[in-house]
């Protein structure tokens, strides 16, 4: 496949490309316990979480890791540039739904790799994602949400999350193919003029992305008190959203405000002397509720304590307490993963949690520590 969609925002042809039926070499998103619960979902596989683990690996310097699941991505790679939700690891089957923040982090994942090598080796999946990703843009200018993204195909959804992935994802791009890291600029097949376009359309996109985020997403409640909704006309306040509506902060050089999300979420969702169910040597730990609400599911969401934990520090703020409650949990969970929760909920609208070994988490734990600048 060559470079598939942003050959198509510089109005070039978008070729062909797929998946193949074998066994994928992505990452399984749990490791439940043969014969319990839930364990049929080993075999299955999350493109976000695959997605997160690669841009992990890339940031921490395990190259050949990260590389063999950007490959397997890459071969996954649709014609119009997108990928499937979750695969099943022993068909190589998709679920069929593609959504953008999912999509998104492939991109975030495969631009990491080539922040960290300079290579030009995933230049096809870089450009196929962004012409999808900007194919789901409000392009309305008096409907809601003018120039933010979509959920995806036939969804009217706007999710704050995705739309910040998205606006991180596409200023990396625009920053890597302009040639303004330590890397040499360009994308594989196009030639100078094409380029320029495809820079000045994604640059355009991300101004777009910026304005609509501000405008529809961030809300100031007060002096020193500030959060993000979880998509437009929703003030839910979920907690990776605050993380990730934080990094977007620092990036516009908003300490203030960013102080001001993460002062709001820490009194808002902040839980301590919690113990792992069926684990309580384990100790206690302190972290993250997964929405500011009063309705949110009483667990402590390891993935969104280690999000937050990326926030804090990039503010300069003490992690300390997360840090060493993190490499307990890793010791409790074993295998290279961390517990997605430290109880079980289930039937919940927002979602069931579980005392599951699982990948996104321990993904999240290695980018927080890498220092990475992905997010801003």
């Amino acid at each position: 496949m060559v470079t598939v969609a942003l050959l198509a925002l510089a109005g070039m042809a978008v070729s062909a490309g797929g998946a193949s039926a074998r066994k994928l070499a992505l990452v399984p998103s749990y490791a439940i316990a043969s014969g319990a619960p839930g364990s049929e979902l080993n075999a299955n596989g999350w493109t976000y979480d695959s997605a997160v683990s690669a841009a992990a690996d890339a940031a921490s310097g395990a190259l050949g890791d990260a590389a063999t699941v950007l490959d397997e991505l890459q071969r996954l790679q649709r014609a119009d540039g997108a990928l499937y939700f979750s695969y099943d690891l022993r068909s190589g089957r998709g679920n069929g739904v593609m959504r953008s923040g999912s999509i998104a982090w492939v991109g975030l994942a495969a631009a990491q790799y080539r922040l960290a090598t300079c290579s030009h080796r995933y230049d096809d999946l870089l450009a196929g994602v962004a012409g999808w990703l900007l194919a789901q843009r409000v392009d309305d200018p008096s409907a809601p949400g003018y120039g933010l993204v979509r959920g995806g195909p036939g969804i009217s959804w706007i999710s704050a999350e995705h739309n910040l992935e998205v606006r991180a994802f596409a200023a990396r791009l625009v920053a890597l193919v302009a040639g303004q890291t330590r890397c040499d600029g360009g994308l594989t097949g196009m030639d100078g003029a094409r380029v320029a376009t495809a820079i000045s359309r994604t640059r355009a996109a991300v101004d777009l992305l910026d304005a609509g985020i501000q405008r529809d997403l961030f809300v100031t409640d007060g002096p020193g008190r500030a959060h993000f909704r979880q998509g437009v006309g929703d003030d839910a306040r979920p907690v990776d959203v605050q993380a990730y509506g934080i990094e977007w902060l620092i990036g516009q050089g908003r300490l203030d405000d960013a102080r001001a999300v993460a002062a709001q979420t820490q009194a808002t969702t902040l839980v301590s002397d919690r113990t792992i169910e069926g684990r309580p040597a384990a100790g206690t730990f302190t972290g993250y509720r997964p929405f500011a609400d009063a309705w949110s599911p009483d667990v402590l969401w390891m993935e969104g304590t280690m999000q937050m934990r990326m926030a804090l520090a990039d503010l300069g703020l003490p992690t300390a307490d997360l840090d060493s409650g993190a490499d307990r949990w890793a010791a409790a969970t074993g295998g290279g993963r961390l517990f997605q929760a430290d109880r079980t909920v289930v039937g919940h609208h927002a979602g069931d949690f579980h005392v599951w070994a699982a990948a996104a988490p321990a993904a999240w734990r290695t980018l927080a520590a890498s220092g990475t600048t992905l997010l801003q």
